[in-house]
């Protein structure tokens, strides 16, 4: 009685706007599928941030359908809890919703706490799906009454013992339930193996890579339900897009390690690289001509520069190359400009170009401002204050010293 737990598939992004990185997010989650049909599992467990945005577009529901499909006629269960990117902030159907009304999710959480049982081979699996907005409520689950061979938690949520600022965490793995079986989890991106008590609490991470600080390699967790302490294996996804993370102090030096690492994807026949270079040295235009001229080679798919006076080995990289971007990941940065430019759709279009920058971006913010001249003064007018402020801060410090 085998279980393929996913999470984090966020159909419908576009990394740095490029269609070709959308395809990289559909890809993974596709691959997500093939495991699961060639495993032969009895359940697809989803913890969360199925899709990117509760308004994914057209191919995102189209690929989502005809994949969960496939399972569906092979008689395999799908459980989904969602994820803050799956929930409408107003009142509006979630695709979630959707896909379940179209039978191919069997059991989903979009508020409150849902609870299904399921027997495969005379044995009965209870699943415990806990909606993003009632992750709370997941101290107080008491035991069911009828007895089950295995519980199971789907949640997403973030554990205390991540390591994360705490004011951003949601539990402690102390206040989950020690009657559970396994704990699938979803909401960081990165692959993470806890205990509590027998029970294993599993991020199996998101299926392709986001951000900088996820890099690089992606998995699939597989558990086994039917035996009584389920330990997952975790299983590669070979879809993901390779990235490269290196050093720049000088060309000749960088020009070579880039040489052989393309060299070496190229032979292991994988996707164009994403190429992170951690800037040590100011004199950066033949650094950009180099990459650009790699690009447009097709040698590289993108890349991005990253200013720091440290390095970065290629065993640490991904843990210690961070940038403001990174940072945003545990904070609401689109009620934080909403907040300030107090405008909806401008907030939505901003926190993109914070997130992504890309000239489509600001074109459309652009055109939105001629478009809007409320939204116009309002920007003129936190811009005054911005200046007003500052000029008043330089003349008090001057009257100090």
């Amino acid at each position: 009685m085998l279980a393929v737990h996913v999470s984090d598939t966020h159909l419908g992004a576009m990394p740095f706007g490029l269609f070709s990185r959308a395809k990289d997010i559909y890809s993974s989650f596709i691959e997500s599928i093939e495991i699961a049909l060639r495993e032969r599992v009895s359940f697809y467990i989803h913890s969360g941030d199925f899709f990117d945005s509760p308004n994914p577009p057209p191919e995102a529901y189209l690929i989502a359908y005809r994949n969960l499909r496939k399972l569906k006629e092979r008689n395999i269960r799908v459980i989904v809890t969602s994820g803050q990117h799956d929930i409408p902030k107003k009142v509006a159907m979630s695709p979630l919703q959707l896909l379940l009304d179209l039978g191919v999710i069997d059991t989903l959480s979009m508020s409150g706490v849902v609870q299904k049982e399921f027997e495969i081979e005379g044995k009965r699996v209870n699943f415990i799906c806990v909606s993003y907005s009632s992750k709370a409520s997941i101290p107080s689950l008491g035991k069911p009454l009828k007895e089950c061979h295995k519980n199971v938690l789907v949640a997403h949520l973030l554990l205390k013992e991540l390591g994360i600022p705490s004011e951003q965490a949601d539990l402690s793995l102390s206040q989950i339930p020690g009657w559970l079986n396994y704990i699938a989890l979803g909401d960081y991106h990165i692959k993470t193996e806890l205990r509590r008590g027998a029970a294993y609490a599993v991020y199996p991470g998101a299926t392709e890579v986001l951000k900088v600080n996820e890099c690089c390699d992606k998995y699939v967790a597989l558990i086994d339900l039917s035996v009584d302490f389920p330990k997952p294996q975790y299983i590669k996804l070979y879809s993901v897009r390779p990235w490269v993370i290196v050093n720049y102090r000088d060309m000749r030096a960088l020009s070579i390690e880039l040489s052989n690492r393309l060299s070496e994807i190229k032979r292991l026949n994988l996707k164009q690289p994403i190429v992170v270079v951690n800037v040590l040295n100011s004199s950066i235009e033949p650094l950009e001509r180099y990459l650009t001229l790699l690009r447009d080679r097709g040698e590289i798919e993108y890349f991005r520069l990253v200013y720091s006076d440290k390095g970065v080995s290629n065993d640490d990289a991904m843990l210690k190359v961070r940038t403001f971007v990174d940072e945003l990941e545990y904070i609401n940065v689109p009620k934080l400009i909403e907040q300030i430019v107090r405008d909806t759709h401008l907030a939505q279009l901003l926190t993109s170009l914070v997130k992504e920058p890309s000239k489509a971006i600001a074109k459309s913010i652009a055109d939105y401002l001629r478009e809007s001249p409320e939204a116009t003064k309002l920007i003129e007018s936190i811009t005054k204050v911005s200046i007003l402020t500052n000029y008043i801060k330089s003349k008090s410090s001057d009257g100090k010293s």
